[in-house]
Protein backbone atom coordinates (compact mmCIF):
# COMPACT_ATOMS: atom_id res chain seq x y z
CA UNK A 1 0.00 0.00 0.00
CA UNK A 2 1.19 3.21 -1.07
CA UNK A 3 0.52 6.48 -0.09
CA UNK A 4 0.01 9.45 -2.16
CA UNK A 5 0.78 12.97 -1.75
CA UNK A 6 -1.46 14.04 -4.09
CA UNK A 7 -4.54 12.85 -2.54
CA UNK A 8 -6.20 15.17 -0.27
CA UNK A 9 -6.24 15.24 3.60
CA UNK A 10 -7.95 11.96 5.18
CA UNK A 11 -8.15 10.96 8.69
CA UNK A 12 -6.35 7.71 9.63
CA UNK A 13 -7.44 5.97 12.99
CA UNK A 14 -5.43 3.34 14.72
CA UNK A 15 -6.90 1.04 17.56
CA UNK A 16 -4.28 -0.56 19.74
CA UNK A 17 -4.70 -2.59 22.69
CA UNK A 18 -2.00 -1.20 24.30
CA UNK A 19 0.08 2.21 24.67
CA UNK A 20 3.10 0.94 22.05
CA UNK A 21 0.89 -1.50 19.70
CA UNK A 22 0.68 1.45 17.56
CA UNK A 23 4.22 2.12 17.49
CA UNK A 24 5.14 -1.53 17.00
CA UNK A 25 3.00 -2.29 14.31
CA UNK A 26 1.94 0.98 12.40
CA UNK A 27 5.03 3.24 13.03
CA UNK A 28 5.75 3.80 9.36
CA UNK A 29 1.75 4.64 8.23
CA UNK A 30 1.49 7.38 11.49
CA UNK A 31 4.75 8.73 9.81
CA UNK A 32 3.94 9.14 6.75
CA UNK A 33 0.45 10.26 7.29
CA UNK A 34 2.09 12.75 9.41
CA UNK A 35 3.94 13.89 6.24
CA UNK A 36 1.24 14.20 3.50
CA UNK A 37 -0.89 16.21 6.14
CA UNK A 38 -3.37 13.74 7.33
CA UNK A 39 -4.95 13.53 10.59
CA UNK A 40 -3.85 10.80 13.11
CA UNK A 41 -5.57 9.29 15.65
CA UNK A 42 -4.57 6.47 17.98
CA UNK A 43 -7.29 4.98 20.37
CA UNK A 44 -5.76 2.93 23.50
CA UNK A 45 -8.02 -0.19 24.95
CA UNK A 46 -6.17 -0.21 28.29
CA UNK A 47 -3.55 1.76 29.64
CA UNK A 48 -1.03 -1.17 30.01
CA UNK A 49 -2.31 -1.51 33.77
CA UNK A 50 -1.13 -5.54 34.61
CA UNK A 51 2.01 -5.03 31.53
CA UNK A 52 4.84 -5.54 34.59
CA UNK A 53 5.59 -8.81 36.01
CA UNK A 54 6.60 -6.42 39.60
CA UNK A 55 3.46 -6.98 41.53
CA UNK A 56 4.29 -3.90 43.29
CA UNK A 57 4.14 -1.77 40.21
CA UNK A 58 0.67 -3.47 39.22
CA UNK A 59 -2.25 -0.77 38.81
CA UNK A 60 -2.03 2.41 39.33
CA UNK A 61 1.42 3.01 38.88
CA UNK A 62 2.25 1.14 36.09
CA UNK A 63 -0.89 2.86 33.82
CA UNK A 64 0.56 6.16 35.15
CA UNK A 65 3.93 5.13 33.79
CA UNK A 66 2.85 3.99 30.46
CA UNK A 67 0.15 6.71 29.97
CA UNK A 68 2.95 9.35 30.54
CA UNK A 69 5.25 7.32 27.80
CA UNK A 70 2.32 7.21 24.90
CA UNK A 71 2.20 10.81 25.69
CA UNK A 72 5.65 11.17 25.16
CA UNK A 73 5.56 9.40 21.99
CA UNK A 74 2.64 11.70 21.26
CA UNK A 75 4.95 14.56 21.06
CA UNK A 76 8.09 11.97 19.28
CA UNK A 77 5.67 12.73 16.37
CA UNK A 78 5.81 16.27 16.33
CA UNK A 79 3.28 19.18 16.29
CA UNK A 80 1.38 21.23 13.55
CA UNK A 81 1.89 25.21 12.83
CA UNK A 82 -0.33 26.02 15.66
CA UNK A 83 1.45 23.50 18.55
CA UNK A 84 -1.00 21.15 18.48
CA UNK A 85 0.51 17.16 18.53
CA UNK A 86 0.06 15.60 15.03
CA UNK A 87 -1.18 12.73 16.83
CA UNK A 88 -4.22 12.75 18.84
CA UNK A 89 -5.17 9.81 21.41
CA UNK A 90 -7.99 8.91 22.75
CA UNK A 91 -8.71 6.35 25.79
CA UNK A 92 -11.05 3.42 26.05
CA UNK A 93 -10.42 2.83 29.99
CA UNK A 94 -10.67 -0.71 29.70
CA UNK A 95 -7.64 -2.69 32.17
CA UNK A 96 -5.16 -4.78 30.63
CA UNK A 97 -6.00 -8.21 30.19
CA UNK A 98 -9.68 -7.52 30.68
CA UNK A 99 -10.83 -5.73 27.61
CA UNK A 100 -14.62 -7.16 26.48
CA UNK A 101 -15.59 -8.65 23.79
CA UNK A 102 -19.61 -8.30 23.92
CA UNK A 103 -22.32 -6.32 22.24
CA UNK A 104 -21.71 -3.23 24.57
CA UNK A 105 -18.19 -2.57 23.92
CA UNK A 106 -18.65 -3.73 19.93
CA UNK A 107 -21.40 -0.78 19.64
CA UNK A 108 -18.90 1.46 21.89
CA UNK A 109 -16.16 1.23 19.07
CA UNK A 110 -18.31 1.92 16.43
CA UNK A 111 -19.51 4.71 17.49
CA UNK A 112 -16.33 6.50 18.03
CA UNK A 113 -15.28 5.08 14.87
CA UNK A 114 -18.67 6.41 12.89
CA UNK A 115 -18.05 9.77 14.93
CA UNK A 116 -14.26 10.63 13.99
CA UNK A 117 -15.60 9.49 10.17
CA UNK A 118 -12.07 8.28 9.08
CA UNK A 119 -10.64 7.35 5.86
CA UNK A 120 -8.48 4.49 6.96
CA UNK A 121 -9.04 2.68 9.97
CA UNK A 122 -6.37 -0.33 11.14
CA UNK A 123 -6.46 -2.48 13.99
CA UNK A 124 -5.64 -6.33 15.15
CA UNK A 125 -6.08 -8.78 13.01
CA UNK A 126 -8.14 -11.66 15.29
CA UNK A 127 -8.50 -14.09 12.53
CA UNK A 128 -4.59 -14.60 11.58
CA UNK A 129 -2.79 -13.32 14.04
CA UNK A 130 0.57 -13.38 15.20
CA UNK A 131 0.36 -12.43 18.73
CA UNK A 132 -2.03 -15.20 20.94
CA UNK A 133 -2.83 -11.86 23.85
CA UNK A 134 -5.85 -11.62 25.46
CA UNK A 135 -6.29 -8.18 24.67
CA UNK A 136 -5.50 -8.02 20.63
CA UNK A 137 -8.32 -10.86 20.24
CA UNK A 138 -10.70 -8.91 22.02
CA UNK A 139 -10.18 -5.32 20.87
CA UNK A 140 -9.33 -7.28 17.45
CA UNK A 141 -12.74 -8.65 17.48
CA UNK A 142 -14.44 -5.93 18.34
CA UNK A 143 -12.96 -4.06 15.28
CA UNK A 144 -14.22 -6.74 13.34
CA UNK A 145 -17.91 -6.19 14.09
CA UNK A 146 -17.74 -2.67 14.78
CA UNK A 147 -17.17 -2.64 11.00
CA UNK A 148 -19.08 -5.48 10.17
CA UNK A 149 -22.38 -4.21 11.66
CA UNK A 150 -21.95 -0.98 10.20
CA UNK A 151 -23.64 0.42 6.99
CA UNK A 152 -22.12 -0.44 4.04
CA UNK A 153 -21.69 3.63 3.32
CA UNK A 154 -20.78 4.07 6.57
CA UNK A 155 -17.43 2.29 6.45
CA UNK A 156 -14.63 3.65 6.31
CA UNK A 157 -12.64 3.41 2.53
CA UNK A 158 -9.64 1.61 3.54
CA UNK A 159 -9.99 -0.91 6.39
CA UNK A 160 -6.86 -2.89 7.52
CA UNK A 161 -5.39 -5.29 9.78
CA UNK A 162 -1.94 -5.10 11.75
CA UNK A 163 0.36 -7.89 12.99
CA UNK A 164 -0.99 -10.39 11.18
CA UNK A 165 0.34 -13.77 8.99
CA UNK A 166 -1.16 -12.94 5.88
CA UNK A 167 -0.48 -9.34 4.27
CA UNK A 168 -1.82 -8.28 1.48
CA UNK A 169 -1.33 -4.81 1.93
CA UNK A 170 2.79 -3.24 2.29
CA UNK A 171 4.65 0.37 3.46
CA UNK A 172 8.31 0.30 2.81
CA UNK A 173 9.87 2.49 5.32
CA UNK A 174 11.08 5.78 5.01
CA UNK A 175 11.51 7.38 8.10
CA UNK A 176 13.28 5.17 10.23
CA UNK A 177 14.54 8.11 12.92
CA UNK A 178 11.37 9.30 13.61
CA UNK A 179 10.16 5.70 14.15
CA UNK A 180 12.73 4.54 16.24
CA UNK A 181 12.34 8.10 18.75
CA UNK A 182 8.86 7.33 18.98
CA UNK A 183 9.35 3.56 19.87
CA UNK A 184 12.18 4.53 22.51
CA UNK A 185 9.29 6.73 23.81
CA UNK A 186 8.30 3.70 25.86
CA UNK A 187 11.14 3.23 27.59
CA UNK A 188 9.92 1.25 30.34
CA UNK A 189 9.21 -1.73 27.56
CA UNK A 190 11.82 -0.99 24.71
CA UNK A 191 15.60 -0.70 24.49
CA UNK A 192 17.55 -0.76 21.43
CA UNK A 193 18.00 -4.33 20.95
CA UNK A 194 14.48 -5.40 21.13
CA UNK A 195 13.77 -2.61 18.07
CA UNK A 196 16.27 -4.91 16.10
CA UNK A 197 14.55 -7.84 17.19
CA UNK A 198 10.95 -6.76 16.20
CA UNK A 199 12.63 -5.48 13.00
CA UNK A 200 12.96 -8.85 12.12
CA UNK A 201 10.43 -10.52 14.25
CA UNK A 202 7.81 -10.24 11.53
CA UNK A 203 9.62 -12.62 8.49
CA UNK A 204 6.31 -13.71 6.98
CA UNK A 205 5.60 -9.44 6.00
CA UNK A 206 9.08 -9.13 4.71
CA UNK A 207 9.43 -12.57 2.89
CA UNK A 208 6.23 -11.47 1.06
CA UNK A 209 7.83 -8.45 0.30
CA UNK A 210 11.14 -9.85 -0.92
CA UNK A 211 8.83 -12.57 -3.58
CA UNK A 212 7.11 -10.12 -4.51
CA UNK A 213 9.21 -7.62 -5.54
CA UNK A 214 12.88 -9.65 -5.71
CA UNK A 215 14.51 -7.52 -3.21
CA UNK A 216 15.26 -7.17 0.33
CA UNK A 217 13.17 -3.94 2.14
CA UNK A 218 12.02 -3.59 5.57
CA UNK A 219 8.45 -2.83 5.06
CA UNK A 220 4.69 -2.83 7.40
CA UNK A 221 2.46 -5.28 6.11
CA UNK A 222 -0.96 -5.15 6.58
CA UNK A 223 -4.23 -7.46 5.53
CA UNK A 224 -7.43 -5.71 4.42
CA UNK A 225 -10.59 -6.26 6.02
CA UNK A 226 -13.48 -8.54 4.08
CA UNK A 227 -16.74 -10.18 5.74
CA UNK A 228 -16.30 -13.44 3.71
CA UNK A 229 -15.62 -16.42 6.05
CA UNK A 230 -13.36 -17.76 3.34
CA UNK A 231 -10.99 -14.75 3.56
CA UNK A 232 -10.22 -15.22 7.34
CA UNK A 233 -8.53 -18.54 7.57
CA UNK A 234 -4.90 -19.23 7.91
CA UNK A 235 -3.17 -20.70 4.38
CA UNK A 236 0.25 -21.36 3.76
CA UNK A 237 2.50 -21.30 6.10
CA UNK A 238 0.65 -18.54 8.35
CA UNK A 239 -1.58 -21.51 8.97
CA UNK A 240 1.93 -23.33 10.82
CA UNK A 241 2.60 -20.10 12.98
CA UNK A 242 -1.29 -19.30 13.93
CA UNK A 243 -1.31 -23.03 15.00
CA UNK A 244 1.67 -22.39 17.15
CA UNK A 245 -0.05 -19.70 18.86
CA UNK A 246 -3.76 -19.94 19.06
CA UNK A 247 -4.13 -22.92 21.83
CA UNK A 248 -1.68 -20.79 24.29
CA UNK A 249 -2.95 -17.14 24.11
CA UNK A 250 -0.44 -14.63 25.99
CA UNK A 251 -1.62 -12.37 28.90
CA UNK A 252 -3.37 -14.78 31.00
CA UNK A 253 -0.45 -16.90 33.10
CA UNK A 254 -1.29 -18.05 35.86
CA UNK A 255 -1.06 -15.62 38.80
CA UNK A 256 -0.89 -12.53 36.19
CA UNK A 257 -3.73 -10.83 37.55
CA UNK A 258 -2.87 -11.14 41.37
CA UNK A 259 -4.07 -8.82 42.75
CA UNK A 260 -6.87 -8.27 40.79
CA UNK A 261 -8.73 -5.05 39.58
CA UNK A 262 -11.12 -4.67 42.28
CA UNK A 263 -8.51 -4.77 45.03
CA UNK A 264 -6.55 -2.67 42.53
CA UNK A 265 -9.40 -0.22 42.90
CA UNK A 266 -9.53 -0.45 38.70
CA UNK A 267 -13.33 -0.22 37.22
CA UNK A 268 -13.40 -3.24 34.98
CA UNK A 269 -15.85 -2.45 32.32
CA UNK A 270 -16.07 1.79 31.88
CA UNK A 271 -19.30 3.17 30.05
CA UNK A 272 -18.76 6.32 29.15
CA UNK A 273 -18.09 7.44 25.31
CA UNK A 274 -14.57 7.17 24.04
CA UNK A 275 -13.45 10.66 24.22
Amino acid sequence: MLISKKKNKKIVLIICPHPDDGEAFSSQLCVQSIKNGWKVHQVLATCDEYGTPNKILKGERIKRIRKSEMIKAQKAYGFDSLGNPQVTLHWMHYIDGFVPHNKAAILRLQKFILKLNPDIVIGPDPFVYCDGHVDHMAVGKNYFFALKWMDAQERPKRMLYFQTLMPNYFLQRLYDQIVFKTRMSHASQWSPWMLKIIDLFNPLTQISFQLKFGHLKLIEGYREVTFTQTHNPPKGIARIFYYLFHDRPLGCEEGRFIPGPKELGLNLYPESEIE
